[in-house]
């Protein structure tokens, strides 16, 4: 074949000569690449099609739910490698690093795409999605009547009791059918825009999660920029198993908090106040905790009240108008926020210790109005200020400062919830690109170990996960987080408690 004036047979020749030429490192780190990147989408195709075994046909002590439990934390093994790998593509050309970097992003969308039609394995959640994604469609208020009581409804005269009897198999599928929602009005905005798209099912739910993804991976590759890092450190959140398995397997809503968290760090960085407290408070309106961070942004503003009195009025007024639906509805035994804020306790391994540290505070007192499980809430809310309060007490000294105190208030603020599930780990994973820190990282490999409790309750011997599976989870996290922060809790210069250990890798 004639190739023209020869151009192109140049372009190949020069290609393959750099080839040839490439440093044997590098070649050695581009195979790294191809290694984990290959093992994690074979996880992510692997269970796409075992998910059907995770199935309503099937009882959950036939599922083979070691086998999960097993993959999900092997991947988080070898997704450890990830930072090494990482430090080792700062000797790339900058050629080699763009690619990588393309298709860094590109394998991730694959992964994600692999799972888009996988059955949700061993969650349900979803299921009061779909439901009050089609209430708050159709103009009914979702706090206002518990998926018990919309069972009950008659179908033809209330058109909650018609919208019950069009919703199939999904509202006898909601967990905890009993309490009303506790999701606040911006979450079930999302979930009625994902009924619009797609009713009953999840291919609009998904599509919303995907979108947000996409968004936060374009925000993370900018902070990473503003930061001075390699875009490749991105590759710790696009690539990370439980993200993988907890929003497009599971589709838990913790997928659409990211970018507005991440968005408000942006603004934050950009001395953009108004828009990073807006931001902040749309994600309250998902879930309440983003509120936490606040005071971080605005304590640069000290000096500054007008704009300080601005952003305070934003946010309160925000967070008013979406704690409204939920207050009128009332706060009695049917309230799923009630039943949340007093019992849940889930896949902690802390939270215990603090409950029976309080109950023997309570009988040494002999207080007994107080219940122990109250007052370890209010212990834990109290450690938690105590952080905030401490990371607030100087404004930041650069980007990377700003980061490293949302993440350690982030991180505070998973680390102490009594309810610790898999998905809560986003809370704290879109920090670790700018700031990575193994003992967090390490939780990838460990929670997956979650899944197990779901074989042991089915078995009644959930006693073996609850006092022993469940150290093996936290134990190693806490144990390298006390390590690498060690030589910092003391300092008094810059105390950024145990992220200071981590390498800061352009």
């Amino acid at each position: 074949m004639i190739l023209g004036n020869g151009t192109h047979t140049d372009k190949i020749r020069s290609d393959m000569s750099e080839s040839l030429t490439r440093p044997p490192a590098e070649h050695h780190t581009l195979i790294c690449w191809g290694v984990i990147g290959t093992a994690l989408l074979g996880l992510t195709i692997w269970l796409a099609v075992a998910s059907p075994l995770f199935g309503y046909a099937y009882a959950v002590k036939d599922m083979p739910v070691f086998w999960l439990a097993g993959a999900l934390a092997g991947a988080g093994v070898i997704y450890l490698a990830l930072p090494l790998i990482i430090r080792a593509s700062s000797r790339l050309t900058s050629d080699s690093a763009k690619y990588l970097l393309w298709v860094m992003i590109a394998a991730g969308l694959a992964m994600r795409l692999v799972l888009f039609s996988s059955e949700p394995a061993l969650e349900d959640d979803y299921q009061r999605y779909l439901w009050d994604g089609a209430v708050t469609a159709n103009g009914i208020n979702p706090y206002a009547t518990s998926p018990e009581a919309a069972m009950a409804a008659d179908p033809g005269t209330t058109a909650l009791g018609k919208l019950a009897k069009e919703s199939g198999l999904v509202l006898g599928r909601v967990n905890h059918p009993e309490l009303r929602t506790l999701y606040p009005p911006v979450a079930q905005g999302a979930f009625a825009i994902a009924h619009w798209l797609s009713p009953w099912n999840l291919s609009g739910w998904r599509a919303l999660i995907l979108m947000a993804d996409i968004v936060s991976i374009g925000l993370l590759l900018l902070l990473l920029r503003q930061l001075g890092r390699s875009p490749l450190w991105a590759t710790l959140y696009w690539w990370n198993p439980v993200v993988l398995k907890e929003f497009y397997n599971s589709a838990h809503m913790d997928a659409l908090l990211v970018p507005l968290v991440l968005g408000a760090l942006f603004f934050s960085l950009r001395n953009r106040p108004l828009s990073a407290t807006a931001s902040l408070t749309l994600a309250a309106g998902i879930k309440i905790w983003p509120v936490v961070l606040l005071p971080l942004v605005w304590r640069k503003y000290l000096d500054q009240p007008r704009i300080l009195f601005a952003c305070i009025l934003l946010a309160a007024a925000a967070c008013a108008l979406f704690a409204w639906p939920l207050v009128s509805a009332g706060f009695d035994q049917s309230s799923g926020l009630v039943a949340y804020a007093g019992k849940w306790t889930t896949n902690s391994a802390l939270s215990p210790l603090i409950v029976d540290a309080s109950d023997w505070l309570l009988t040494a007192l002999n207080i007994e109005a107080i219940q122990p499980a109250f007052l370890a809430r209010g212990m834990i809310a109290l450690i938690l200020g105590v952080v905030v309060l401490w990371q607030c007490r100087r404004p930041a000294i650069d980007a990377q400062d700003t980061a490293d105190k949302w993440l350690i208030v982030a991180a505070t603020m998973f680390l102490l919830s009594p309810a610790q599930f898999p998905w809560y780990y986003a809370w704290v994973l879109p920090f670790l690109p700018l700031r990575p820190v193994f003992g967090l990282l390490l939780l990838t490999a460990t929670l997956p170990l979650y899944y197990t409790a779901f074989y042991f309750l089915s078995h009644d011997t959930y006693a073996v996960f609850k006092h022993g599976i469940v150290w093996l989870i936290w134990l190693p996290a806490w144990g390298v987080l006390i390590w690498e922060g060690r030589k910092t809790i003391a300092a008094s210069v810059r105390p950024v408690n145990f992220v200071k250990n981590a390498e800061e890798t352009s």
